[in-house]
């Protein structure tokens, strides 16, 4: 074949001459009456399609590729009593060894404190109210502890990290916590107990010498 000019594709089956080119804009290959519609329509109203179209596709996609929300996790109904309970040291009370107390719980089922422990084999504590006591959420329950010598010849020559040990139980569980108290609750301590014990020896030594057992403590 010699010619000049591009050669155009030519079907034996068509009658009527040279093949044409579909529509660059053809959403659909297969032949069909919705294909036939959609080719009637005008240019501008394809466009519009279109873009409707992809817009629904982009939208879907975002939906479906979209990570699901984090859940909030909810707090444990029925935590370990020692994760919720506080003990706030309130001060002195009126008698001699005696000291006030305030039991908070955060949240959760009410606390119920079995046993509170002086901490040291020679002291012995009592409450006021008398135990067992049970404190609610939201509802802080005031409690005197009574601290007894059972021999004076026991005490240490200073306290170090002063603390109340307690036995309590919620819902979930029973404990034994020891809470260790800085600050004015280790002076009252300590001043009483040589007040008691020796009351002739003069002021009361320190609970630790030149250092504040606290801090010790919270450099642990």
């Amino acid at each position: 074949m010699t010619g000049i000019g591009p050669v155009e594709p030519y079907h034996p089956d068509d009658t009527d001459g040279p093949h044409q080119n579909a529509p660059t804009d053809l959403l659909w290959s297969k032949s069909s009456p919705a294909t036939a519609r959609w080719a009637a329509l005008p240019r501008s109203r394809r466009r519009i399609a279109q873009a409707l179209i992809v817009a629904a596709a982009a939208t879907a996609a975002f939906f479906a590729l979209r990570p699901a929300p984090a859940t909030q996790a909810t707090p444990n109904p029925y935590p370990w009593p020692a994760g919720v309970t506080t003990l706030h040291y309130q001060g002195r009370a009126p008698t001699p060894l005696t000291y006030r107390f305030t039991v908070d719980v955060a949240r959760g089922s009410p606390v119920t404190i079995h046993q509170i422990g002086a901490g040291l084999p020679t002291l012995r504590a009592t409450t006021t109210p008398p135990l067992p006591l049970t404190v609610k959420t939201g509802s802080p329950r005031l409690i005197t502890v009574s601290i007894s010598v059972y021999k004076c010849a026991d005490l240490p020559p200073a306290l170090e990290l002063p603390h109340l040990d307690l036995l309590f139980s919620n819902k979930n569980s029973q404990q034994q916590q020891s809470f260790v108290f800085g600050g004015t609750y280790p002076h009252h301590l300590w001043t009483d107990l040589r007040a008691h014990c020796f009351p002739h020896q003069g002021s009361p030594a320190p609970t630790s010498p030149a250092r504040d057992p606290w801090r010790d403590l919270t450099r642990r």
